[in-house]
Parts: structure tokens; sequence; C-alpha cells
């Protein structure tokens, strides 16, 4: 006889027992025995991802990001005025040192240009748009310092080099035409201006020399010299304010036409969140997502709560992919350097036209006030003076003209940009994405998490499906919960094997003393086949003969009997030998162990609810006299009425479900059959194959290892 273990002070039928450590340290050891149970699992789900991870990664299209570094801002940016390039065009120089200050992040914002984009495609040849080359092109300051990475993303390292270099120097170019705009613009008016000025030199130097050479006339007197010096003098500023002004109302033109194609502002940083929306949406989805679940377990799939929450899943499912997943939260906007510094530049043409037009004014009245001197000297000296002023200022004009037009050459040609090149994109140092050993590294912790994650929520679902409140179910108590063994853990067999002894032998005692009447005759009942009936039946025999010897079993199952397997016993001749009157009760009955006896069914037979409402009573009655205890195993309920007749015959009932395989339908019916019939001595439910208590058992056996483990108390 196997030894049975004590029961447990804490032990209670319906619920779990109570954990002696902390929840942290039994939920890890609750993980810990979801692992062992469902290790292959775990461990298919790991390789899974990680082979999904290695074919996706090595099928998708490689790409190869190089890096341009660059430096914004030029190195004397922190010198004073007296430091700064000088030329002769002032505005210039302003224009150069304000650029000198700009932020990086303001540099990398106007990098996303198409022009520049358009300027890259056109010298290298690409067959992509604008779009799609910004697209691949990203360029990110570097915190707390001037410098700038531009990035370029391609099929080749080579390409992906020569494309991040020609972005840079477009980049570097565009930046210094911005430079030189001033330049450029005084350029285009002293071109238009030079021809005409040259040949209006050479016209009054031709008309002068026709003069000497006519009238012999050399030179004026001293006062006349003086004065048609100072006249000279005169005539020669009217003539250089002019042409200053008709340059600076060339330059404001070509300013004012740039600031209209620019915008005031640019966005200078972009912060990108998730979008709430599409966070709403998960949860609602989620919520849907659990209430199916729920529904599903309680109704059928055509039930209408079932197909509403289908269909709102659909359209939650339809509403999350039509959101993006990310959306622009905050942008902040920056003023364009670029429109301050041309504003600057028109302010400061504006005043000088002003100020030019002003002393121009004031040199004419000047000069209408000499004239009446002038016209009282002789004719000739006259006409020689006004001949002589006219060539030298038509040649102060051009000798001015040439000179701005070398200072804007000189200019435009050394003008600085904001931006230089400190080290070039190169091939070789190309990085390449996808990485197969970063992705692989990011697959086995994701494998590990979603292998635990799935683990985790299977034993969770299996721990909620076994503890069911069988009592609200089927209106019965539970009065018993059989343990599941698991054989494959071949360690904790003898202690889970001692465990279930425990809670048949629970079972024998809550029968014996549960009851103010004596339960002589009991017959064990399930809905279905597979629940472990005639185990129950043979476990509880034996439990009851240690209590109280004079126990015989009975299988009652005249269709497929089983319990003289389990007892290792022939099957020759057995109860329906007695039912047919060919055999005696003592001719059949056989020992099993010290008080327990066997009844055997025998062979099958064609009729046998007919033999059992014939002669089960009178048997019964008889063995009344002779054992304590009698125990009946019956055929299922759900497929024969053998079951009805045995349990109306009986003095107690147990009803046995199995945790891992009961069908509710088939169970309710059962019991509604017999309530139908008015056998109302069912006792209660036999849980069988109770995973819950299993994984007790379990935490029992762990907490016992501890206990014996060298060191612990």
């Amino acid at each position: 006889m196997q030894t049975l273990a004590p029961l447990r002070p804490d032990a209670s039928l319906d619920s779990p027992h109570p954990r002696p450590h902390s929840s942290v340290d039994g939920d890890v050891e609750y993980l810990y025995h979801a692992l062992l149970k469902r290790g292959r699992l775990f461990v298919a789900i790991v390789a899974g991802v990680v082979s999904l991870v290695a074919v996706g990664t090595l099928l998708q299209p490689k790409s190869y990001t190089t890096t341009v570094q660059l430096l914004a801002g030029h190195s004397d940016a922190a010198s004073g005025p007296s430091d700064a390039p000088g030329t002769a065009l002032p505005v210039l120089n302003a224009l150069v040192l304000q650029s000198g200050i700009q932020s990086a992040e303001t540099l990398a914002a106007l990098a996303d240009q198409r022009d520049i984009a358009t300027t890259v495609i056109g010298q290298l040849g690409l067959h992509a748009t604008p779009k799609e080359l910004l697209g691949r092109v990203s360029v990110h300051p570097v915190v707390n310092t001037a410098l700038l990475n531009l990035n370029v993303s391609w099929n080749s390292p080579e390409r992906s080099a020569q494309i991040a270099n020609a972005f840079a120097s477009a980049f570097v170019d565009s930046e210094r035409d911005f430079v030189r705009s001033e330049a450029v613009a005084a350029l285009g008016f002293l071109s238009k201006s030079l021809p005409s000025a040259q040949a209006d030199m050479r016209r009054t130097a031709s008309r002068l020399a026709q003069f000497q050479s006519a009238h012999g006339y050399i030179d004026a007197s001293a006062h006349e010299q003086s004065a048609a010096a100072h006249a000279d003098q005169v005539n020669q500023q009217i003539d250089q304010l002019n042409v200053d002004a008709s340059e600076s109302t060339a330059l404001l033109k070509s300013v004012n036409g740039q600031m209209a194609s620019l915008s005031s502002t640019i966005d200078s940083a972009r912060q990108v969140g998730q979008n709430p929306v599409s966070t709403d949406l998960q949860a609602k989805l989620a919520d849907v997502n659990t209430q199916l679940a729920e529904a599903e377990q309680k109704y059928t799939p055509a039930h209408p709560a079932v197909i509403a929450l289908r269909q709102q899943q659909k359209a939650l499912l339809a509403q999350i992919a039509a959101q993006p997943a990310a959306i622009v939260s905050q942008t902040t906007v920056a003023p364009n350097p670029v429109y301050q510094s041309l504003q600057q530049q028109a302010a400061t043409y504006e005043a000088r036209i002003q100020g030019d037009r002003g002393q121009v004014r004031a040199l004419e009245a000047q000069r209408r006030a000499e004239r009446p001197a002038m016209r009282a000297m002789p004719q000739e000296a006259v006409s020689f003076s006004i001949l002589q002023e006219e060539a030298k200022r038509a040649a102060n004009v051009y000798s001015a003209l040439t000179q701005k037009y070398n200072d804007a050459l000189i200019a435009k040609t050394t003008a600085i940009s904001d931006i230089l090149i400190v080290q070039a994109a190169d091939a070789d140092s190309a990085v390449r994405r996808p990485s197969l050993l970063t992705n692989l590294a990011v697959a086995v912790v994701l494998g590990l998490l979603l292998g635990l994650a799935v683990v985790y929520a299977l034993d969770f679902i299996e721990r909620r499906r076994a503890s069911r409140d069988y009592a609200t179910l089927l209106g019965l108590p539970v009065i018993a919960r059989i343990p599941a063994i698991d054989r494959r853990k071949q360690q904790m067999l003898p202690w889970v094997q001692s465990m279930t002894v425990e809670a048949f032998l629970h079972l024998c005692v809550v029968l014996r003393l549960g009851r103010t009447r004596r339960l002589q005759t009991i017959a064990v009942l399930s809905s279905h086949r597979g629940e472990g009936k005639s185990t129950v039946a043979y476990q509880l025999a034996k439990g009851l003969a240690t209590l109280e010897p004079g126990v015989l079993l009975i299988d009652g199952d005249l269709r497929q009997p089983t319990l003289h397997e389990k007892s290792g016993l022939t099957n020759e001749k057995g109860l329906i030998d007695v039912l047919d009157g060919t055999a005696d009760l003592e001719d059949v009955i056989q020992p099993v162990a010290p008080g327990l006896d066997l009844l055997s069914s025998k062979t099958q037979t064609v009729n046998p609810v007919v033999l059992l409402q014939s002669g089960l009573s009178e048997v019964l009655a008889t063995l009344r006299e002779t054992y304590n205890t009698i125990i009946v195993d019956s055929p299922p309920l759900g497929a024969f009425s053998d079951g009805l007749v045995i349990a109306a015959q009986a003095d107690a009932s147990l009803f046995v479900v199995a945790a891992d395989q009961m069908v509710e339908d088939s169970a309710r019916r059962a019991v509604g059959q017999l309530s139908l019939l008015g056998i109302d001595n069912v006792l209660g439910i036999v849980v069988n194959k109770d995973s819950v208590a299993g994984n007790e058992y379990d935490e029992y056996y762990a907490a016992a290892n501890r206990a014996l483990a060298p060191g612990t108390a």
C-alpha cells in the first residue's frame, strides 16, 4: 500500500493554497514552471523570430550610408569688426560678418532645399526626383558644437559617397551665393553702365581736342583756371553721387526681387511625436479584443454579440491603418537669416540713395549760384572751360565705374561661405544597413520577450480555464480537486503522486464525515469518456479501504470495462454473469488488496440497460450485507443511460469533470438528466486533472527542495 502524505493545515478544496514567500518570488517561480512546461514552445518562438529576422535581413535591399562632416560659421566669427573682411562694398562686409553667427540648426534646416537637390541630380545624372533624393539625405547638427553631419543612403557605397560629396559642395556653393549676392548684382549693373560711360568719355575728349585745334586755345588765366577748377570739382561730385545713386537703385531693385522669392521665417526645429488618435484607437481595439475573447468563450461565433464585436474590431483596424504612426507635434519657427540680411541691405541702399540725392541737390544749388560769374568770363575761356570740364567729368565717371567693377569682381571671386567641409565622405567608411549582426541581436532579445509573453499568456489562460467556477456552472459544490500528473517531470513525480493520494484521502474523509447518514453505495459518474472517472473510482476505493476495510469496487461499465486492467486482474467472469444468473457473487469477486475487492463486468453484452434494471438492486442489497462501502463505476451519462440506472440505485453519486477537457454543454445536460429523473443524491463535483492544483504542488515541491538544500534553515 502506498504511503499517504498528511493533509496540510492550510489546504482548501476550492481555492489555491497561500504562498509562504513574497509575490515577486512567486511570480518568478510561476514563470519558471511555465517555461519548464512549455520549454519547446519557448525555444521554437525564439528560433522562429531569429530566423524570420535573419531571412528578412538577407532579403531586404542593402543601403550604404556615408557622412560628410561640415563646420558651420567662420573661424573668425568671434573676432571684432577690425578683423572682418574688407571690400569696397560695405553691405557685403556686413552680410559676411552676420552670416558667421548663424546657428548649426538653422543651416541644417536650409540644407533641405530642392534647388540643391536639383543641382546634384544634374551634376551626377541621377535617375531620381529632388523629393526622392532629399528623402535619402539627412543633415543633423552635432549637439553643443558647430559641426553638421550630412548623411546620404544609397544602394552602393561608392555612389553614396559621390552623392554626399556633391551635395556638400552644392550646399557650400549655395551658401556662398547668398553671401556674394550684392557683388553679383553690382556686376550686372556695372556691366551695362561701362560701355556708355566709355563712349561719353571719348566723345567729350574729341570735342575738347577739336576746340583747341580750331581756336589755338591752350589754357586760361589763373583766375579762370581757379573758377573752372572749382566748378569742375562740383560737377565731379555731382556725377559721382549720381553714379552712386543709380548703382544703389539697381542694387535695391535686385535685393527686393530676392526678398520677394524668400520667406521671412524658416522651420528651425521639428518635434515628431506619436499620433494621439492612433494611440486612442489602439486602446479601444485592446478593449474590443478583450470583450471579443470573453464573448467567444460564452457564445457561439454566430451570436449577435460576437458578430458586433468582430465588426467593431475590423472598423478599428481600418481606422488605425488610415492614421499615420507619428505626427509633427511642434514646429519651432525662426527668422530667416538670409531674409534679414537682405532687409538690412535694402535699408542701407535706401539710406544711400536718399543721402546721395540730398548732396546732389545741394551741389546743384551751388553750381547755379556760380554760373553768373562764369558767364562774365571771356566767351572762349568759358567754352574751353566747359569742354574741359565735360571731358574730365566723363573720364572720372568711367574711372569710377571701372574701379567699382573691379571691386565687385574681387568680392564675387573671394566670397566666403558659411559652410566649410571638414571631412569628405569615403566609400570605405560607409555604414551598411540593415546590419545582420545588429538585427540578430535585437531579434534574440525580442524573441526572448515574445516567448516569455506567449508562455506566460498560455499558462495564464490554462490556469484561468482550470479555475472556472464549477459550482456556479453545474449548480453543485466542488468537494475535491485531483491534480494533473505530468509524467515528463520524473523528479517531481513522487511528490505529485503523494499529493494525489492526499487529495483522494481528503475526498474519502469528506465522504465519511460530511454526511449525517451512512453512504454505503456510491456511484461515480461523468458526462463523457476520458475525464478520468474510472481512475477516480479506483483510487477512491483504495483510499476508503485504507480508512475502513471492507470496500468493494464494481465495474458498472458493461460496454468498455477498464477496472480489471487497473487492478491487474482478469475479466473472465463478472457482473454480467451475476445479473443473468449464470454465476454467484462469491465466484466472480476478486481480491485486489487487503480490505479491497473487485467485481469486474466481464465481456460486453447486447442490452446492458435491461440487465441493470432487472437485477442491480438485488445484487447491491446482497453486497450491502457483506461490505461496508461499495463503489460503482458507471458509463458516461452523455452517451448511455446505464449511468442513470446505477445512480438511481446508489446511496450517493460523485460527478467527475476533467479540468482540461470538460465540455460545458455536455456536463450541464448530464446534471439536468439526473435532476429531471429525480436523482438528487449527487454529493458534488470532483475536478480531475486540475492544473491549478498541479502548479501548487510544483511550488510545494520547489519549497521542499529549498528546505532540503544545504545551508538553508
